[in-house]
């Protein structure tokens, strides 16, 4: 929580020392770091949590290195794209080249912390890495730097400095741990989704500020949506620390209730949601952002609508990934995004468009995410690779349910 406060003061800092268009180029390179960082390396921390630091570490820098070149090639071949939606700020271009090195020790750092049952370092690591980028916006902005690129390093050097001196101290793999082919082969259905969640979370922002003909108008949406945005910069960096609760429930067949409760409180969050930000959005946004951002009240309640639909999202393809249905996990985030781009792809209107894309996208799939989950049932283990099933485990599993009348 404090993480995600942190975040929005950051933001925040950045948006009151730049103007709405240069915000909204700014916008453009945060939605760009969080693809190629949370979209390329999130599955990497989500099967090191799942497997152990221990059985998969060695591994698991593997695949991070070989994700972190690929993403290069990426950004080398697109940097006249790039290049345009930055605002033609080349040293916002060698940044985003420079995140999809760094990230790949961040999420190594972090899956191999949870993985290890040391959620408290986890938690403290976030909020160290979040300070320092409120610290390194406040020196720029008091050194009266008005250039985004300037405050895009400010999230380079802020992971760097944060995680990669802790990447010297995680164990490595010994003897008979799990293969960078086994490793691969799980992370690989995760790696889709997860590619695919950055585009339906983040994707919006880069689109917004390429195709809007008023930048100010896209700085104005971007300053709204990441506010309304607060409880996702919460439960994003920690979903991979419901994989060890939502396994349990899946082994013991009591993910489904779980998740029908979490689905009545997402509703009732969501009321109270859409509600406050239809009355308290605007002046909010002018509080924290400056007077030069406004926007109205219906559009921060189709945002805030949107939001819950995507926290539900989020959970049920923790569940998924607990229920060892890792290729079901890309179905659900696929069909979120062709309901975001059918979306946008028949609305007029800018602004409206990126609000009813977010929302439906993440409806639909939250929807297909739930269908998947329960057409194939909760009871799957989560279980490693190269390992077989404990089957003596599974039938007396399979008994007890009998037992109480479940099937």
């Amino acid at each position: 929580m404090v993480s995600g406060l942190l975040v929005n003061a950051y933001l925040a800092v950045v948006a009151r020392n730049l103007t709405p268009a240069e915000y909204g180029y700014f916008g453009a390179f945060w939605s760009l770091s969080l693809l190629v960082g949370f979209g390329a390396f999130l599955p990497v921390e989500q099967e090191l949590a799942r497997l152990s630091p221990v059985a998969a570490m060695g591994a698991a820098t593997r695949v991070a290195l070989g994700l972190a070149v690929v993403e290069l090639l990426f950004v080398a071949a697109a940097s006249p794209v790039l290049l345009d939606a930055l605002g033609g700020r080349p040293w916002a271009v060698v940044a985003v080249g420079a995140l999809c090195l760094v990230s790949a020790g961040q999420f190594l750092v972090r899956g191999a912390l949870i993985g290890g049952g040391r959620l408290a370092w986890h938690g403290g690591l976030l909020v160290v890495d979040t300070a320092l980028r409120v610290l390194f916006a406040l020196g720029l902005g008091f050194a009266v730097v008005t250039d985004s690129a300037g405050f895009a390093w400010t999230l380079v050097a802020a992971i760097a400095l944060a995680h990669l001196p802790v990447l010297f101290l995680l164990p490595r793999t010994g003897s008979g741990g799990v293969t960078t082919a086994e490793f691969l082969r799980s992370a690989l259905p995760l790696l889709l989704g997860s590619v695919c969640a950055q585009l339906l979370l983040n994707g919006l922002p880069v689109v917004v500020a390429a195709t809007a003909t008023d930048s100010a108008a896209a700085g104005r949406f971007l300053a709204a949506f990441l506010l309304v945005r607060v409880p996702l910069f919460v439960a994003v960096p920690l979903q991979t620390a419901l994989l060890p609760s939502l396994t349990k429930l899946s082994q013991d067949g009591g993910l489904g209730r779980a998740l029908a409760r979490l689905t009545a409180a997402l509703a009732a969050f969501g009321l109270v949601g859409a509600v406050a930000a239809g009355l308290l959005g605007p002046w909010l946004v002018r509080l924290v952002f400056g007077d030069s951002y406004v926007l109205a009240g219906g559009d921060l309640v189709l945002m805030a609508i949107g939001v819950t639909a995507h926290l539900g999202l989020i959970v049920t393809t923790q569940a998924l990934v607990a229920s060892a249905l890792h290729a079901k996990v890309a179905w659900a985030w696929l069909a979120g995004i062709a309901g975001a781009a059918a979306t946008f792809a028949v609305v007029p209107d800018l602004l409206l468009r990126a609000e009813l894309s977010f929302l439906v996208g993440s409806g639909l799939g939250w929807a297909v995410g739930m269908f998947l989950l329960i057409t194939t049932g909760e009871d799957r283990r989560a279980r490693r690779p190269g390992h077989r099933v404990d089957l003596l485990r599974a039938l007396r599993v399979r008994a007890d349910q009998l037992r109480q009348g479940r099937r």
